[in-house]
């Protein structure tokens, strides 16, 4: 009987000493362990990203955006005139291109913005903003750099998950694309301007 109390209190004392390392004790050397700066909440953040990224020779267009479900809502649906949405979830949707990108006459300089979509009448419009690292709610007008026509049109398949795409053509065109429900809303691009 002595024998298993003794073990027991070893195998709580070990379970103790594990949990102190494993929280951050004291390493013994005398450093503190480094503090973890996860937390479920930025975990699940994360796991909500997407990226959209395509090659024209050696220049790269890439969108990390935010990726909704529709859960019974229709975002692009229920869109009332002149509202700006943030084109995803939690941080800004952001967009970093090596090349200049031209759509029709408007061109966007190589560089990084955030992007959103303000709905125009039946379809959208693609505002390219200079000011990146913002939660996705926060759009400063002030900054927009270029507002680019969207096409709409319906997809035989409805997208439960906000989806972005960035397919290229060839070397030097290509396509931007937003999926959710049954609408995809789009954009053709040229590179290099």
């Amino acid at each position: 009987m002595k024998l298993v109390y003794r073990m027991g209190i070893a195998l709580l004392m070990a379970g103790g000493l594990f949990a102190f390392y494993a929280c951050g004790g004291n390493t013994g050397d005398g450093e503190q362990a480094a503090e973890s700066t996860d937390t479920s909440e930025s975990m699940q953040q994360d796991s909500n990203r997407g990226t959209a990224s395509a090659t024209f020779g050696e220049q790269t267009v890439t969108v990390n955006y935010g990726r909704p479900k529709m859960e019974g809502r229709d975002m692009l649906g229920q869109a009332t005139e002149g509202m700006v949405w943030r084109m995803g979830m939690n941080d800004a949707t952001t967009i970093s291109t090596s090349a200049d990108m031209a759509f029709g006459d408007i061109v966007i300089p190589a560089g990084d913005y955030s992007l959103f979509m303000k709905k125009a009448g039946d379809s959208w419009e693609l505002i390219f903003n200079s000011q990146t690292g913002q939660w996705g709610t926060q759009h400063d007008a002030a900054l927009d750099v270029a507002t680019v026509p969207m096409m709409t049109t319906e997809n035989d398949e409805s997208v439960d998950t906000f989806t972005i795409e960035v397919s290229a053509a060839d070397e030097t065109s290509g396509t931007l694309a937003a999926k959710w429900g049954t609408a995809i809303v789009s954009c053709d691009f040229n590179i290099g301007g």
